[in-house]
């Protein structure tokens, strides 16, 4: 059984100490090197061969003491993790605001690693997609395309079902629901609306596979020439380097930018 370093009961993590720790450019250098997984100090510091094994510890020590990095040891060897669930508080306080049930859940992942739950935080990620689009056409006929379920199919004609599709439904209100219906209760369950403010703003809660969420917000602003779509997707969780692809692929608006001017200029 390992331990794992543990911040005081009720003790909440300092935002001074967060922003001190990751002011130095060999803490973020270390930072990324745990990114690729958990690491003992000695092969820290054989990655950094200008820094002494003495100020590899207490960049760690720092690090630590911010709780960015948590600590395994087994036996007398001491494994170096990244805090994913540190991160990603100090992220939805100080990126996106709109994401407050995705820190809950990784606070609730933080807790879960703390009690000496069997599982390994390198295999948790945090992706951020964004995406800007220009179109020649009034906000609501954009806002109508990324909303309306005959209009998606039209761009993104991919569902999980297949053949047996009855109909897609999204219901346009928050706490809506944006699933594929294929008759007698079946389906998929896309994802819930968070936010909804039409033309203007919708937002989509989705669950991407088992352990992922991912959060998304969309915007449609007036320009001079038409609207701009702005897309921003945060997805968390244990994603492996295939499923990035995919996510990456099919989840950047940008992917599928000239259908959707076909879609809301050409119709």
């Amino acid at each position: 059984m390992f331990q794992l370093a543990q911040r005081e009961e009720g003790d909440p993590l300092d935002a001074d100490a967060f922003w001190r720790a990751l002011a130095s450019s060999w803490r973020r250098r270390i930072l990324d090197l745990l990114r690729e997984g958990p690491r003992t100090t000695g092969e820290i510091a054989e990655r950094l061969p200008t820094l002494s094994r003495y100020a590899v510890m207490q960049h760690l020590a720092v690090l630590e003491g911010a709780g960015i990095v948590i600590v395994e040891r087994r036996g007398r060897q001491r494994f170096n993790h990244v805090n994913a669930a540190a991160l990603r508080t100090f992220y939805e306080r100080w990126v996106n605001r709109y994401a407050d049930a995705a820190a809950q859940e990784l606070t609730a992942l933080k807790r879960h690693v703390e009690e000496e739950a069997v599982m390994s935080t390198e295999s948790v990620r945090v992706l951020r997609i964004e995406s800007e689009l220009d179109f020649a056409a009034p906000p609501e006929r954009v806002f109508k395309a990324i909303t309306d379920p005959n209009e998606i199919l039209k761009w993104f004609p991919h569902t999980y079902g297949g053949e047996r599709v009855q109909r897609v439904v999204f219901e346009h209100r928050v706490g809506g629901l944006q699933y594929e219906d294929w008759g007698e209760g079946r389906g998929h369950l896309y994802g819930q609306v968070t936010d909804w403010d039409p033309p203007s703003r919708v937002g989509v809660r989705s669950r991407i596979h088992a352990g992922t969420v991912m959060d998304t917000l969309n915007t449609v602003e007036k320009t001079d020439s038409g609207c701009r779509l702005r897309s921003s997707r945060v997805i968390i969780g244990a994603i492996t380097d295939e499923q990035e692809r995919g996510i990456r692929l099919y989840g950047d608006l940008a992917s599928f930018a000239e259908a959707i001017r076909a879609v809301v200029e050409g119709g």
